[in-house]
């Protein structure tokens, strides 16, 4: 009797015990799905924010009010706008580097910065995980890769045309060599003609 009550106690007591291990892990869960939603919204208006202060300083920088930034100006923002000073400095990019990040915002190439792009480029530069010297990198490489790849399509272009004239001046000489020997055979046969009249006579 006393190992059966024994045995149903110990059942009792295991049975409890998933019970209270099922609400921990069940309430666990619950936090952490409401955490994300809650850092999901905290990133949600910390982005608002930022993006709100990049477009202002997007103005500040745009002296002649073109709605476009040029490099020139993005150089002189640096040094005459405190913000936008500020955020190179988070980003530990300083004067050298301004070349390359501007190749870098200017996302379409067009020698101009468009508002949208600038914001954009800056706050995911500034808060992605990555660093921006990974960014520089990337960009550097991606930058040398399309160089030679045009410089490989301009060599090949380059083979191609010389081939082609190559081969043109070969037929252009080809009546030129076939008439060489003709020339040759018949100074040849004159010779021997002159040698056999000497003879007769």
């Amino acid at each position: 009797t006393a190992f059966v009550f024994i045995g149903s106690l110990m059942t009792l007591a295991f049975g409890v015990l998933n019970l209270i291990v099922a609400v921990i892990v069940d309430t666990f869960a619950e936090s952490r799905s409401k955490d994300v939603e809650s850092r999901a919204e905290e990133m949600e208006i910390h982005e608002q924010e930022e993006k709100s202060i990049l477009n202002k300083i997007f103005l500040k920088i745009d002296e002649d009010g073109s709605g476009a930034l040029t490099f020139d100006e993005l150089q002189s923002g640096a040094k005459r706008v405190t913000e936008f000073g500020q955020w190179l400095r988070v980003m530990d990019i300083d004067d050298a580097d301004l070349r390359q990040l501007f190749e870098i915002v200017d996302g379409d190439g067009s020698g101009e910065v468009e508002p949208q792009e600038f914001v954009d480029a800056m706050f995911r530069m500034k808060n992605t995980e990555a660093k921006t010297a990974t960014k520089f990198v990337k960009h550097l490489v991606t930058r040398l890769d399309n160089e030679s790849k045009d410089m490989h399509a301009d060599l090949t272009l380059t083979l191609a045309g010389l081939k082609e004239r190559t081969e043109k001046a070969l037929q252009m000489l080809e009546p030129q060599n076939r008439a060489v020997p003709d020339a040759l055979t018949c100074t040849s046969t004159f010779r021997r003609s002159g040698s056999l009249e000497q003879r007769f006579q």
